[in-house]
């Protein structure tokens, strides 16, 4: 019993612990809500992923992620501000408990802008967020790929872009005033676009060219960005060095310095003034004479004028500009094609002598603003640079195409062209010579010597364009022509004598040209001159000529005048009776003159001939009766003539030489006036070729 005693005894012990137990149980719950007095249950709250979004100025689709945040469910519904129609929610506009809302916010064009998205649900405060999108209102942003322009210029591509939305219609401008460069493409443009500017050489001091793009819309118009360009030689030597320089060449060499008005040109004048060396030359040369023959090149130049090979489309023309000459008024018309040379790029794509260039790169001629600015336009002398063209054949119909330059080699006379015709005096030559250079002294042999070995006794010789080269090959045409009786057998005979000023005179430096085979350097060549090709007897020689024979050929002519029977047919050359030296100037390394950044060609000495005559300043006159236009300037024919080729017996100048050699006569009436246009000759691209010769 007493053990029962015990067990029970521990049995009521636990039951005492576990009702002692259930009391507590009984008090947690009760606190906790449970049975008796129970707690209220946790109500829905809103949550949200963000109070505030940015969104982007072009527009886009942004979300909002809704969750509950308390207890029970939550309903929920989404709306914007009322009157806003630049952002909508497109889908998420409801939902229960986690859920996303999609908002599509349209582009922005105008000035910052913002709503309020608010997420309401019952039983719970509402939430907000506010949009925010960026200003979409346009603005200019200008790019160059370098602030720095090359000193012997070229050109250059600005990028334009609108950072805004808005559309954005801008307009390009270079500063009024500004003549060494032009906004070649890109004038205006919407949005992105760009300018494309060309410039030319710097032959002064260091300058500045601002670009200005103005948009009326665009928050931060207008906009500028200046680039700057150093004088191109300012590795070897600074402006005011070789303007120095310059002027002291001139003071020595210059043919015209023992003249009272050129002293007092160099008297009264103040080096400082000019700020460029093309400003300093052209108050140094002594015009009319001196038309723009002396001048200057860079070493680039120079050396590109002396290669024979030459990088082009394979064309020679000019401008045409209609003037209305009681105002002055000039109109740019076409580009006119006056040669095309054989096998190049041009032949190919079926150019013609007397076709018109109306347009290039999309662009009309009489646009282009400038008759310079039309060389620009065909580019610079880069292997495959291409440009489209817009041209009006003779008949009137018209093409549009697109050609590459090529690397050419242009021969100076060219062997498609020779001819030799039957006529009522005999046979008769005719040869095309298109300058003195390169090859000139070879092909003019090879010619003569088929002539010769024809056995023809007149000859017409089409210098017409012959604008470019050295006196030597021209002392060599003039040998050809005029034969051996005028150097055989130790005959001397005066082909022109050489004069310069009078300290240079001093100095020994006046010489005479006499003919003979010497003119050709080579032996084989001086050979081939004595043996083959000098023409015995010539009874005639006919010279077409016009405003573009210069120089060489003039001295030819002149040479040739008191020897043999002389015509000309065409109008008056040029007139240069004068020639240049090639001198250096800023030298990298004062003791290396291939060191040079630059040459002088001043007109250092004149030519005379054996009687003395060297005053055609003015031009030499074509022969009484012979004055005959050029058929490649259509406007003087009309519209749909065609121009003849060289070679052509037809074609009015060699017609008219053709006559004379048959009758006396060339039958041609005298011009009633001049004809109402004007032309810019232009010979290649930026200066003309004809500056970058000198004449030996």
């Amino acid at each position: 019993m007493a053990e029962l005693a015990g067990r029970t005894g521990w049995r009521l012990a636990v039951g005492q612990a576990a009702r002692a137990s259930l009391v507590a149980l009984s008090v947690l719950a009760s606190a906790c809500g449970g049975s008796g007095s129970e707690a209220p249950p946790v109500p829905p709250s809103i949550s949200l992923s963000a109070a505030s979004i940015e969104a982007a100025a072009q527009g886009e689709n942004i979300s909002v992620d809704v969750s509950n945040g308390g207890g029970g469910a939550l309903s929920w519904t989404a709306a914007l501000a009322e009157g806003v129609d630049w952002a909508r929610i497109s889908s998420g506009s409801s939902g229960s408990n986690a859920g996303t809302i999609e908002i599509e916010v349209a582009p922005n064009l105008g000035d910052m802008r913002e709503v309020e998205l608010t997420v309401s649900a019952a039983g719970a405060a509402s939430g907000t967020v506010t949009v925010r999108q960026a200003d979409g209102r346009p603005a200019i942003e200008l790019e160059a790929p370098s602030a720095e322009l090359d000193g012997e210029g070229g050109s250059v591509t600005l990028a334009v872009r609108n950072t805004g939305v808005a559309p954005m219609q801008w307009s390009a401008a270079l500063p009024d005033g500004v003549d060494w460069a032009y906004i070649a493409s890109g004038r205006e443009g919407v949005d992105a676009g760009e300018i494309m500017i060309r410039y030319r050489l710097n032959s002064g001091f260091d300058r500045e060219l601002p670009l200005r793009v103005t948009a009326a819309a665009a928050v931060n118009s207008p906009q500028s960005l200046t680039l700057s360009q150093d004088w191109f030689a300012s590795s070897a030597c600074t402006f005011p060095e070789a303007r120095g320089g310059l002027l002291e060449q001139m003071k020595r060499w210059y043919y015209f310095n023992d003249e009272p008005e050129q002293q007092a040109r160099y008297d009264g004048l103040d080096i400082d003034e000019y700020l460029s060396l093309d400003e300093l030359l052209t108050e140094l040369r002594a015009i009319p004479r001196d038309l723009l023959f002396s001048q200057w090149i860079t070493r680039a130049q120079a050396e590109a004028a002396l290669d024979r090979r030459l990088v082009d489309f394979g064309f020679y023309g000019w401008t045409a500009l209609r003037i209305d000459f009681n105002t002055g008024r000039q109109e740019l018309l076409h580009y006119q094609v006056a040669d095309v040379y054989a096998g190049s790029p041009a032949d190919t794509a079926g150019l013609e002598r007397g076709d018109k260039i109306l347009g290039l790169n999309g662009k009309r001629i009489a646009d282009i603003a400038f008759a310079e600015h039309v060389i620009d336009e065909l580019g610079p002398s880069d292997e495959g640079f291409e440009v489209s063209f817009d041209i009006e054949k003779p008949s009137g119909a018209r093409r549009s195409f697109s050609m590459a330059k090529a690397q050419l080699d242009v021969p100076a006379v060219p062997e498609e062209h020779a001819r030799i015709f039957d006529t009522g005096a005999g046979q008769v030559g005719y040869l095309h010579v298109r300058g003195f250079w390169g090859d000139a002294q070879a092909r003019l042999l090879e010619e003569f010597a088929e002539l010769n070995a024809a056995g023809i006794k007149n000859l017409i010789v089409d210098i017409r364009y012959a604008a470019l080269g050295f006196t030597q090959p021209a002392e060599g045409l003039a040998t050809l022509i005029g034969g051996p009786e005028l150097y055989a057998n130790q005959t001397r005979t005066v082909l022109s004598r050489r004069v310069h000023n009078e300290q240079l005179r001093r100095e020994g430096r006046d010489s005479t040209v006499w003919f003979g085979c010497g003119a050709f350097p080579a032996p084989d060549m001086a050979a081939r001159c004595e043996n083959e090709s000098s023409i015995s007897d010539l009874e005639n020689v006919v010279f077409i000529t016009s405003f573009l024979t210069i120089g060489p050929g003039e001295l030819a002519i002149a040479a040739l005048q008191p020897h043999e029977n002389v015509a000309l047919v065409g109008t008056r050359t040029l007139g240069k009776p004068v020639g240049r030296y090639a001198l250096p100037f800023c030298l990298a390394d004062p003791n290396d003159m291939d060191s040079r950044q630059a040459e002088l060609l001043p007109v250092a000495f004149a030519n005379f001939n054996s009687e003395g005559f060297g005053d055609y300043y003015a031009g030499l006159q074509p022969t009484q009766g012979c004055e005959v236009l050029d058929e490649g300037l259509s406007l003087q024919f009309g519209e749909g003539r065609g121009s003849r080729p060289f070679g052509d017996p037809d074609e009015p100048r060699i017609a008219a030489a053709l006559r004379y050699l048959e009758t006396g006569s060339c039958g041609v009436p005298a011009p009633s006036s001049a004809p109402p246009y004007g032309m810019a000759v232009q010979l290649g691209p930026g200066r003309s070729l004809i500056t970058l010769l000198p004449d030996q």
